[in-house]
């Protein structure tokens, strides 16, 4: 197995205990956000070192940059698979009470719109659909966005296309960097 792939799967490993030790410690129970940005450091790392650890076996004179590019995301991309699959599991079976208290809030906040007579007004206004509508039928319609958005499966979906996203732009800017500051002594022009 590359290098690359074996560094991306330790930090993906890694990033995996994180989020499990932040589970059963219950630090920050509403917020994902903590997780999220050492996520995309995780991933940012496993690019890094896969990359370094890449050229280094290789030679660092060897390649050039769409080589070097291709080296980075053979890292980011397994990190980010095996991080959406993860992703999936622990929303639908280690802490599905997360989904459901997020489209609960959703429902809440609905309800609270279609109170008042105003959002309602407004509410009636962006949809003609709407405007024949009683308020339980528009909240049936209403509700259906947060119940499928939130769901295990949406959330994997968006986590996987935007961590390969992030690692497609984080492998370009690695690979400049690299190349324009640690490998410039190694590089023939």
């Amino acid at each position: 197995m590359r290098i690359t792939i074996k560094v991306g799967a330790l930090f993906a490993l890694g990033w995996m205990i994180v989020k499990l030790i932040f589970h059963f410690l219950g630090l920050v129970t509403d917020s994902v956000v903590p997780t999220i940005f050492i996520n995309m450091f995780f991933l940012l790392a496993a690019i890094s070192l896969g990359l370094y650890m890449h050229k280094k076996q290789e030679g660092f004179s060897q390649g050039n940059a769409m080589s070097d590019i291709k080296a980075a995301m053979s890292a980011g991309i397994p990190y980010a698979l095996l991080v959406a699959i993860f992703i999936y599991f622990y929303y639908s079976q280690i802490n599905p009470e997360y989904v459901s208290h997020q489209v609960s809030e959703a429902e809440t906040t609905i309800k609270n719109a279609l109170n008042d007579p105003k959002q309602l007004k407004l509410i009636r206004a962006e949809q003609e659909a709407f405007e024949v509508m009683s308020k339980e039928d528009i909240y049936k319609e209403l509700v259906k966005g947060p119940r499928s958005f939130y769901s295990a499966g949406s959330t994997m979906t968006i986590s996987l296309l935007g961590m390969v996203l992030l690692a497609t732009l984080y492998s370009i800017l690695v690979t400049v960097i690299f190349r324009t500051v640690l490998f410039r002594n190694h590089i023939q022009r």
